[in-house]
């Protein structure tokens, strides 16, 4: 009995053995990027990233911007690969070095077809689509008419919410009847308390907004903007509060109240 394991054994072995050879083989081959220690290469990604790994310490790298990685080596005939991963994919390049400026990429905009997905539990949506859905909110047309203020010639409007999977989007207006530009100097969302007492157990929650549509912070008659929350749910006996302050010594203070019945109703988003 023995003697027939010993031999399945030797018979299987090599199999298992290339399997697992093969299993950390690149299936395709690495697109090639080349690169020059004159040149700084840009590889412009489709989404913000997340990581970099560069297999050499030759080729010095950085992030100027969320979505911008910049390369370059620091000697003659350094080449390596570069791995990226985005909010939900990764990809990888082969960068070559070469004394042929001609053939050196100064900027690369990664495209989507040479990336691969992987999972990502903390993201289901990437900033870029967060923005594609904010702003086909921003340009539909108002389903709240109900909710509003009207304070200081300032009058301002909850337009629609929106939820798209584990987000929501609040689309907010404000209509300025005053001829005084109004200059934002802090935008907050907190959830409280209906109604306030004197008591010590008032509470107050901030609310952090993922994303907001537009980065305008002056407005002379109208306002608008789309900010993107991750789900959040809230008692009845408290209220979701949009603060706009001014920046003026004695600034107007906007703000609106949005009741939990209000987010209840959220309609769900349908790309046209």
């Amino acid at each position: 009995m023995n003697k027939y394991l010993y031999i399945l054994f030797f018979l299987l072995f090599p199999t298992v053995l290339l399997a697992q050879v093969e299993a950390g083989l690149n299936r395709e081959p690495l697109k090639v990027i080349y690169i020059n220690k004159d040149v700084s290469t840009h590889l412009v990604s489709p989404e913000a990233v997340s990581y970099v790994d560069l297999s050499i310490a030759d080729i010095a790298g950085d992030l100027p911007q969320s979505n911008l990685i910049r390369v370059k080596p620091t000697k003659e005939g350094a080449s390596g690969v570069i791995t990226i991963v985005g909010e939900r994919y990764m990809t990888q390049y082969l960068l070559v070095y070469t004394d042929d400026l001609t053939k050196v990429y100064s900027r690369y905009n990664i495209p989507y077809d040479d990336v691969r997905s992987y999972l990502n539990a903390e993201s289901s949506m990437t900033r870029s689509q967060m923005y594609d859905y904010a702003y086909q909110m921003f340009i539909s047309t108002n389903r709240f008419y109900n909710v509003a203020t009207k304070n200081f010639g300032l009058r301002t409007m909850l337009n629609n919410i929106y939820t798209i999977n584990k987000y929501f989007f609040l689309d907010v207006s404000i209509l300025n009847k005053t001829n005084i530009q109004y200059d934002i100097d802090h935008i907050s969302w907190r959830i409280e308390d209906k109604k306030k007492s004197k008591a010590t157990n008032f509470q107050s929650i901030e609310v952090t907004p993922l994303m907001e549509l537009h980065q305008d912070r002056s407005f002379k008659r109208d306002y608008r903007n789309v900010f993107v929350f991750e789900k959040f749910t809230f008692p009845e006996d408290k209220v979701l509060v949009l603060e706009i302050d001014e920046k003026q010594v004695s600034g107007r203070v906007i703000r609106l109240e949005i009741e939990y019945s209000d987010i209840l109703h959220a309609d769900a988003f349908i790309r046209k």
